[in-house]
């Protein structure tokens, strides 16, 4: 066994401290791996077991949640600690500070095109300040306020994002990416679902070019990302999986990667899935997520409603030669819990590592 020994600065010296690293003992970068035991003298301690004498181990020292992570001098982002396990070792480690500054906040940004402004929220990946020269892909997604933080998003319960995008990032099975939170507003169903025969005046079209003339340019400017159609995602749930089909079909020089989950194509009397041949560039150049839970609708007749549109658009997107994912949750509702539940693998195949 090897014992490390982990010290933290004073005033955290009380929380709960574990280690989050890339072995199966230590949680496979899982941000809550292994649960260090507090001793007397202020460390935490944890007994590590060999499996190979020299095998390399990386790990961080995290309070539970990848946002509370230690940070390096000056606070800024901490690398991964590498180790070589021999029996009966110790290994000593000093924690300098926490949280690493994945989360940044633009609130209220405004727009020309609509009248409520939209709160961003931008998840940056490991590595963002330790590889300066790095641009990364970016993934904008609607309803913002669910992805992340627990005290904004509906009923308390978030998607968890960042979490997820951090665990599977380090495994090494997603590209590292930003995700941009738009959050919605008083008028998100005017925003999220067009209607036929509105035209250029449809709020839609409008949130659409506040996405394309606003967001999109100001993401690009202030931060290291990538312009190319392959690089740039959009998507949401329920009616931000409907706008987000929308977006593609609109822009489709613009969004090449995008997430349907749950969409809403009950809208405008299936406006979505009887259009869809009439613009279908779109269809050859997007590599598209779609999916739907077994126990989505109020009743019988609402959930078979809404397998019998999924599978109908994932058939029209098949014959169209779309690079798609469809998937049925068995267990799927329709509910934050479980659209964070699937967004792993939605990472997993729009921006495989």
């Amino acid at each position: 066994m090897v014992e490390i020994v982990v010290s933290v600065p004073d005033p955290h010296s009380w929380d709960s401290v574990f280690l989050a690293g890339d072995s199966p003992e230590l949680g496979r970068w899982l941000s809550i791996g292994a649960r260090c035991q507090r001793f007397s003298d202020g460390t935490h301690r944890l007994m590590v077991p060999v499996h190979r004498e020299g095998e390399r181990v990386r790990f961080l020292v995290t309070r539970g949640h990848w946002r509370d992570a230690e940070v390096g001098e000056w606070g800024r982002e901490a690398r991964p600690r590498e180790i070589e396990l021999h029996r009966d070792t110790r290994i000593e480690h000093r924690v300098e500070g926490w949280g690493r500054q994945s989360i940044h906040y633009h609130i209220d940004f405004p727009s020309e095109f609509l009248p409520h402004p939209h709160t961003l929220t931008v998840y940056l990946p490991p590595g963002y300040e330790l590889e300066p020269e790095r641009r990364y892909p970016v993934f904008y997604m609607h309803d913002g306020q669910n992805l992340f933080d627990a005290h904004t998003s509906f009923i308390g319960v978030p998607w968890g994002c960042d979490e997820i995008a951090e665990r599977v990032i380090r495994q090494g099975e997603v590209e590292p990416l930003i995700i941009v939170g738009i959050a919605n507003t008083p008028d998100r169903l005017l925003e999220y679902g067009p209607r036929r025969g509105t035209g250029s005046e449809d709020s839609a079209r409008a949130y659409g070019r506040f996405l394309a003339e606003g967001v999109v340019p100001f993401i690009n400017e202030t931060y290291r990302t990538r312009f190319d159609l392959g690089s740039t995602g959009v998507g949401g749930s329920s009616m931000g999986g409907l706008i987000s089909l929308h977006l593609c079909e609109w822009y489709p020089n613009l969004f090449g990667r995008c997430a349907a989950l749950s969409p809403s194509l009950w809208w405008d009397r299936e406006a979505f899935a009887q259009s869809i041949h009439a613009s279908a560039r779109w269809t050859k150049t997007c590599r598209v997520w779609l999916d739907v839970g077994a126990n989505e609708g109020g009743s019988d007749a609402g959930r078979q409603g809404m397998l019998r549109r999924s599978r109908a658009l994932a058939e029209q997107l098949r014959e169209l030669g779309t690079d798609l994912r469809f998937h049925e949750d068995p267990h799927g509702s329709h509910h934050e819990s479980s659209w964070g539940g699937r967004f792993s693998e939605v990472l997993k195949f729009l921006y495989p590592a």
